[in-house]
């Protein structure tokens, strides 16, 4: 027994890795460019803390769209190179690399030879997905540190704070916001890029698993700090700086599930007046219109510009909840449908929550992006909106296990390679909009879900539609933490959870008072 424990992780590597050499090394001025048994293999040095791994099945490296990377020109970086029998060495002013020749394993080092990680090997399986011929994506990692802590991956319900030993699925879902960047108390960070349904296995705490289902090509930065700090900045360096929002934002927010009228929202909002508690902002949730896909305010509130008129008299802002979504019969479907920018052979089929039929924009269309920011400034923003509450951003899966957008096709490609980046898209259309509208006023964008560059969008993550009980609440400490180290500095949670409990239990109450302390 002792003996096959002992080599059980052998047997796995050999079942994984097989041995894939170097057949030629090509030096070039930004890295170096590995022929190997199968495939290509280029490392290019980004700076002296970011190197970015490409391995693609044939000798070069396809291009496609990418919407989350947005620095491609890098400065030269001062780097070198050394060749021996054995191996290939990659140096910088903090890092080293080590390509073994005869498998291609990377081991990745501090300058001074301490050992970081080792990408033992990586495959790209032929597929056929979505009617599209792909691969599947594979990287084996072996990893030193038994005492090693794995953090990021975004937000997830799990209630695991160090995901040393667990398997985490990157897949969008309402509750579960997904970001492929991991960090290591060791000190480095490994930014995953693919947009598909992905997983990060350490079930086998010496080994890291990194997987996605769609893939062309390999493509991974690994980022050095050793500080958390310096990790999260270059990654920013990559996807786009985190912005910042007006002072208001900062302060206290009041919001319910919902005001249904006019009267109602303003009345609130004397009551906070008169009671001499400062509320920055208040919020209006949904169903304030009449269809879904309608921008417009229902008959509750007869006159929604002078309502917001009077908010920001008494120094309240407004933000209001938008949705993806459009109804059957609503004022836009037909024109929206007619140009082809709605989910491809999507429709929802789930009364009475969603209408029969009701479909979801293709946020991936940019002429789509643009008409759904047009209703929003014409119906909204024009007449003096603050923010939004952008919800369901995965987009909602409507009871499902799988993502709605599988087996779909968007105007960026198929929606299994593309469908982790909904949000981002999805959020672009607001921060693209408004920032072109006027520069009079920062946006805020509060989505229930994010992506790697969301940051850059002016996005605040909130946990989704979490039950009101002690587990849950446990567990938004370490969901929140492990966004905070997954890119995005804004992060909130419902107080007293979405699911709530009777108002009249004393355990609830309990409850609420202890969440409201940690939300403040």
């Amino acid at each position: 027994m002792a003996v096959c424990c002992c080599c059980y992780p052998r047997l796995l590597h050999a079942q994984w890795s097989p041995l894939n050499p170097v057949r030629t090394v090509q030096q070039q001025a930004d890295g170096a460019v590995f022929t190997m048994g199968t495939g290509t293999l280029k490392i290019q040095v980004c700076s002296d803390s970011i190197i970015r791994v490409l391995y693609s099945p044939t000798a070069s490296f396809p291009k496609r769209t990418d919407p989350v990377v947005i620095k491609e020109n890098w400065p030269a970086a001062k780097w070198r190179m050394q060749s021996t029998d054995d191996t290939v060495i990659l140096s910088t002013s903090l890092l080293k690399l080590t390509v073994t020749r005869k498998d291609g394993a990377i081991a990745y080092a501090e300058a001074g030879g301490t050992p970081l990680v080792q990408e033992a090997s990586r495959h790209l399986t032929p597929e056929k997905v979505n009617g599209e011929d792909a691969y599947r994506a594979e990287s084996f990692l072996s990893i030193y540190g038994s005492h090693e802590g794995l953090y990021g991956l975004g937000q997830h319900q799990a209630g695991v704070w160090n995901y040393r030993g667990e398997s985490v699925d990157i897949s969008q879902d309402n509750t579960n916001i997904s970001v492929p960047l991991m960090l290591s108390s060791k000190g480095y960070g490994i930014f995953w890029n693919s947009m598909a349904r992905s997983r990060f296995n350490n079930r086998f705490p010496n080994y890291l698993y990194i997987s996605s289902e769609v893939a062309d090509v390999i493509d991974y930065y690994f980022l050095y700090g050793p500080e958390f700090d310096k990790i999260i900045g270059s990654y920013r360096e990559l996807t786009g700086e985190a912005l910042m929002f007006g002072k208001w934002a900062y302060g206290f927010w009041q919001c319910k599930n919902r005001y249904r009228s006019q009267e109602e929202i303003l009345s609130v909002a004397k009551k906070y007046r008169d009671l001499h508690i400062p509320v920055d902002n208040i919020v209006q949730d949904w169903f304030w219109w009449n269809r879904k896909g309608e921008f417009v305010f229902n008959k509750n509130y007869p006159d929604p510009k002078s309502m917001i008129d009077q908010l920001h008299q008494e120094n309240f802002h407004l933000m209001i909840s938008i949705w993806p979504f459009f109804e059957p019969g609503s004022a836009n479907y037909d024109y929206m449908e007619k140009n082809g920018w709605f989910v491809d052979k999507f429709k929802y089929a789930k009364p009475p929550f969603h209408t029969s039929g009701m479909a979801v924009y293709d946020a991936t269309n940019p002429e789509a992006r643009k008409y759904y920011w047009d209703q929003v400034n014409e119906g909204l923003f024009s007449i003096g909106a603050d923010a939004w509450w952008m919800d369901t951003t995965e987009p909602e899966t409507e009871g499902q296990e799988r993502n709605i957008l599988l087996d779909h096709k968007l105007a960026v490609g198929s929606g299994n390679r593309y469908l982790n980046a909904y949000p981002l898209f999805d959020t672009e259309a607001v921060y693209q909009g408004q920032r072109s509208a006027s520069d009079k006023k920062r946006v805020f964008i509060l989505s229930r879900s994010a992506f790697a560059g969301s940051q850059r969008n002016a996005v605040t993550a909130w946990s989704g539609d979490i039950v009101s009980d002690w587990l849950n609440f446990r567990r938004q400490v370490p969901a929140g933490l492990n966004f905070s180290l997954s890119g995005g500095p804004y992060w909130t949670t419902d107080i007293g959870g979405f699911v709530v409990g009777s108002p009249t239990s004393p355990a609830f109450r309990e409850l609420f008072i202890r969440w409201f302390q940690y939300g403040t």
